[in-house]
């Protein structure tokens, strides 16, 4: 079985090795930056094994449906698949907000030949709120990242998004989220939905755009 994994960063349970190594400035005034690069890699790693998990548990109810004609579960076991999918964008999102920073950072350095007290641009939310343009390679990933950030917000604030717990894929993983912004009935809810594979497909070529960026502009040698 395939899994709509994340591998632009490494191919997962590779070994981290200096081919697929980014080396960064080890001695900038917020740290090494190697270590914030290598723990986006390692979470996406961590991510991926949620992914499979998530696929895999997904997979063997089907059949039980289509074999059995029904699938019976404990109640922690089918709330578990809503939990896991949270779990993936929470972190997809803290890694996100970590890329926006670290690439804001270094684009501060490469222009002005120093760091700034501050970093700028820390997060999806802040982006999102710029009234200029952003990186490019950001901004053409924006209704993206808007989207991540959509979803992320709703399952950590919207109250009624309980409301459609039990709505789930019957063929593939879906994501469903119902949004009421700050939870204020003046505000009209949203239902959100898509397809788990179309959104990681898409997260992971960011991912590519990404290294690809970051290899091309800010690498030591």
């Amino acid at each position: 079985m395939e899994y709509p994994i994340l591998e632009s960063l490494k191919k997962y349970k590779t070994h981290f090795n200096q081919e697929q190594f980014i080396s960064l400035n080890a001695d900038s005034d917020f740290g090494n930056l190697n270590l914030n690069y290598s723990q986006i890699v390692i979470r996406i790693e961590c991510v991926n094994s949620q992914i499979i998990d998530l696929y895999h548990k997904f997979y063997i109810e089907k059949h039980k449906r289509e074999t059995e004609g029904f699938a019976m579960y404990n109640l922690d076991e089918s709330y578990l698949n809503i939990m896991v999918t949270e779990q993936i964008f929470y972190w997809l999102r803290k890694t996100t907000d970590e890329i926006i920073s670290l690439i804001s950072l270094c684009t501060d350095f490469k222009s002005n030949g120093k760091y700034p007290k501050k970093i700028k641009v820390s997060s999806i939310g802040e982006f999102l709120k710029l009234k200029t343009p952003f990186i490019e390679v950001i901004e053409e990933n924006k209704d993206l990242l808007k989207l991540l950030n959509e979803i992320s917000n709703t399952f950590k604030h919207s109250f009624i998004n309980p409301q459609i717990m039990a709505y789930k894929g019957s063929e593939y993983p879906v994501v469903f989220a119902y949004n009421l912004h700050y939870n204020d009935l003046k505000n009209e809810a949203k239902f959100i939905q898509i397809e788990l594979k179309k959104f990681l497909n898409d997260y992971d070529k960011f991912l590519l755009e990404i290294k690809n960026y970051i290899e091309e502009n800010f690498k030591y040698n």
